[in-house]
């Protein structure tokens, strides 16, 4: 039984304040965790986040006025990040959703056939960037599809520049699911589940301008907070490969003095599955692409993993997976640590130029009754690397349900690394 106990923080940040409730986004950061340890650190003049999910990082980076320098390789993470931290004029935000949900009327109706929405889509689809995802009636209703592209046509005909874009397509994000078939309360992919169709058997229906008006509220609030709590800023958002971050820092010649990161967990929420049907609606990966997106996150590539060059940790684990014939997950899980290995290194050479400090935000995992201690296993990666890691601090998860496959004990410690170049 473990000794933790649960983020006591709540004074130094409401999670819901400022921007941070656009998005389900499973797994992010807890804001007033970020809040705190940016709070160890008024002297940093750049913070930097790698992996910045869905812009936690940033926001609250951006609420104490510190410049940053962001990146993910997922473009929906990037977009997310951005609409998130730079703030646009709310006033300007609610009074443009206002018109694009006049200009939309009549929304449709349940009971709208497949056949009018497939019209709705040619259309959306010959003019603009936006593609109704594959299987498109599987994942939604056909009434949904027409209001769907209904909105995002007029979206598209909004004339603004590129950061009030983003907010609209933010918010747009921010609702897709909810008025999808698939079970919006799920973390590790996208699936329409039992309960799911339960509901919608018993008349479960959606409303788009609720939906709409609701978000766009929600972000104009946020972003009034925001300007109440900071001066303007430079934010830069990059869709990067983590693994490369140093020459992003290079390209930019901003280098963080303060990283503040969390790698993905090994599988436990499959993002690149998540995140398709707003990759589609918003454009964002075009449909040929949709398969490759798995194999840009850590560990998801095809090639054969160097085993011996891990920590013997490492080894172990993996042949534990082998031995109860989990050779799959076992090829998966050694090379998320090589990768972890190359974005490390890259953690070093920013910290080797600017002496600044690196948290890590990280959970264990559990396969089949394997456990992995994945800061521990992070930890001797980090020190066989020339970096001087400690455990800063571990605490009880207060919803610990995203462990994949969920048979077995399910993970209920999170830790924060702190890592620098000297003692």
């Amino acid at each position: 039984m473990t000794t933790a106990k649960p983020l006591m923080l709540e004074t130094h940040r409401n999670s819901t304040d400022l921007t941070h409730s656009l998005f389900r986004f499973p797994g992010r950061f807890h804001p007033p965790l970020v809040t705190y340890l940016l709070g160890l650190h008024p002297e940093a003049q750049i913070v930097g986040d790698p992996m910045v999910g869905c812009g936690t990082v940033a926001v609250e980076a951006r609420a104490r006025g510190k410049s940053g320098l962001y990146s993910d390789i997922d473009p929906l993470a990037c977009l997310l990040t951005r609409a998130k931290s730079r703030i646009v004029d709310p006033d300007w935000l609610l009074d443009t959703v206002k018109g694009i949900i006049a200009k939309a009327q009549p929304f449709a109706k349940v009971g709208t056939e497949p056949l009018e929405a497939q019209k709705y889509i040619a259309d959306l689809e010959g003019s603009t960037k936006f593609r109704a995802p594959p299987h498109v009636f599987h994942w939604f209703e056909p009434y949904v599809v027409v209001n769907l592209c209904k909105t995002l046509q007029n979206v598209a005909e909004v004339n603004c520049s590129s950061r009030r874009k983003d907010a609209l397509l933010a918010i747009f994000a921010g609702l897709l699911r909810r008025i999808s078939r698939a079970d919006p309360n799920t973390s590790s992919g996208l699936e329409v589940t039992k309960v799911r169709l339960e509901a919608l058997k018993n008349g479960l229906t959606f409303d788009m301008t609720y939906e709409l008006t609701r978000k766009a509220k929600l972000l104009a609030k946020g972003y009034r907070q925001l300007r109440k709590a900071s001066q303007s800023v430079d934010i830069d958002v990059v869709e990067y490969d983590a693994k490369k971050f140093s020459a992003l820092c290079a390209e930019y010649d901003k280098w963080p003095d303060l990283i503040i990161t969390s790698p993905c967990y090994i599988r436990a929420i499959e993002y690149w599955r998540r995140h398709k049907l707003e990759y589609s609606w918003l454009g964002l990966v075009p449909t040929e692409k949709l398969p490759e997106m798995k194999q840009r996150f850590l560990g998801m590539g095809e090639e054969a993993p160097e085993i011996n060059e891990l920590p013997i940790y490492i080894r172990k684990t993996y042949g534990k997976l082998c031995k109860v014939g989990r050779q799959r997950d076992a090829k998966v899980l050694s090379r998320y640590f090589i990768d972890s290995s190359k974005w490390l290194a890259e953690v070093k050479t920013i910290l080797n130029r600017t002496g600044g400090t690196a948290y890590v935000v990280v959970g264990s995992n559990t396969n089949h009754g394997v456990i992995l201690d994945t800061p521990y296993a992070l930890q001797q990666i980090a020190n066989s690397g020339g970096l001087v890691t400690s455990c800063f601090m571990k605490y009880r998860i207060k919803n610990s349900y995203m462990q994949y496959p969920t048979k077995g004990k399910r993970i209920k410690v999170e830790s924060v690394l702190k890592i620098t170049t000297d003692s």
